[in-house]
């Protein structure tokens, strides 16, 4: 009796230890992480070796063709991910927690499991962060690849860029015509300026060929979230896990196309805000479709007319002045559309971007979408 007793002890320390060995065998799914850090280290030492090998050379292929069956859907297959995410995590957190209170003599090996459960989680998210965008920010920049001679400048230098984008602005706002929305409607709405997005882009890689990739995602519209995304300031977003670029669609329709060429440029693996910014304006300012146009212009006014208020600001309002008063009233609307989502969230949302940002080696946080009015001087210059 006293033998069997001995042996079902010895039984059940062995079943425990094979049962632990299993368990252990869970954190090889930590591996696709740590490969992630250990590439992300790399990349941020070495930028040169990261574009050429990575954002000219793996980058475009593999996200062409991970994002290739998201880039054949209308609807932003972002959304549904969001959401299958947040409640498939919601089941499993539920799941292992109810086991950990009815399991009494297993309540560690589930304590673990959940624990290496969310670990395994983030780090295949980690993984596919790295290779489906994360790696790009520690690329050459688009300034360096290009050959633009971004340096400082003088005052009246931006006093002059203010000037031509003022003339640029009211020419492509008349041309526009006094019915907007019409000439949004005749040319398909957003579906319609999400393929013209993707037809300027594949017109500017032609002329800038790190822009180049196998395949372009049209822009998708946000429907579930937009509202949410206007309290947090969001006017768009690249989804790197379905290489897709979101759009918020309750803006001021003429603000859309700019932000199209911004995640579109984040898309062709430019990953600084700045030089998304820049690439948008580019794209934009060369299209035949007025409103795209427009839609550049007011982008690079609005950056380039706040940076000259903060060292000149009674020449910002001298050349403020010569606004259209067509344009000055949408700008006018565009100002009250973002006032009405002002709170507390978007405090939170700016700073979540910020964190977000210098977590990628931005070290200036959101203050380096101000960088783009160097650009825009550098591009003045030639």
């Amino acid at each position: 009796m006293e033998q069997t007793q001995t042996e079902t002890r010895t039984t059940r320390k062995d079943a425990l230890k094979r049962t632990w060995r299993r368990e252990l065998l869970r954190l090889w799914l930590l591996t696709p992480g740590i490969l992630a850090l250990a590439l992300t280290m790399l990349a941020r030492a070495n930028p040169d070796a990261c574009e050429h090998i990575f954002s000219r050379g793996v980058y475009p292929w593999v996200s062409s063709i991970w994002g290739y069956l998201p880039s054949l859907t209308s609807f932003s297959v972002a959304q549904w991910v969001v959401v299958i995410a947040v409640v498939s995590i919601a089941c499993i957190l539920i799941y292992y927690i109810m086991r950990i209170i009815t399991r009494r003599g297993e309540r560690l090996r589930y304590l673990y499991r959940i624990v290496t459960s969310l670990l395994a989680i983030a780090s295949i998210a980690l993984f596919l962060y790295a290779m489906l965008c994360g790696l790009n920010y520690y690329r050459l920049t688009f300034a360096q690849n290009e050959g633009f001679d971004v340096r400082e400048s003088t005052t009246q230098e931006l006093v002059d860029l203010c000037s031509e984008l003022t003339v640029e602005l009211n020419a492509t706002r008349a041309e526009i015509g006094d019915d907007m929305q019409a000439h949004i409607d005749e040319r398909g709405g957003f579906a319609g300026y999400a393929v013209r997005s993707v037809d300027e882009m594949k017109v500017l890689a032609e002329q800038y060929t790190t822009l180049e990739r196998p395949v372009y995602s049209q822009p998708k519209p946000v429907t579930f979230f937009s509202w949410l995304m206007s309290y947090g300031d969001i006017t768009g977003m690249y989804f790197a896990f379905t290489v897709e670029s979101n759009i918020n669609t309750l803006p001021p329709f003429y603000t859309i196309p700019a932000t199209m060429g911004h995640e579109l440029a984040h898309q062709c693996g430019y990953m600084r805000e700045d030089e998304a910014n820049f690439i948008a304006y580019l794209a934009c300012k060369q299209s035949g479709d007025p409103l795209i146009r427009y839609s550049g212009y007011s982008l690079a006014y609005s950056y380039a007319i706040s940076a000259l208020a903060s060292v000149d600001e009674n020449a910002a309002r001298q050349v403020a002045t010569g606004l259209s008063d067509a344009a000055r009233a949408d700008r006018m609307e565009n100002a009250e559309f973002w006032a009405q989502y002002d709170g507390p969230f978007r405090n939170f949302a700016q700073q979540a971007n910020d964190a977000y940002l210098k977590a990628n080696d931005q070290s200036d946080g959101v203050r380096s979408y101000g960088r783009m009015v160097d650009l825009l001087l550098a591009e003045r210059r030639g």
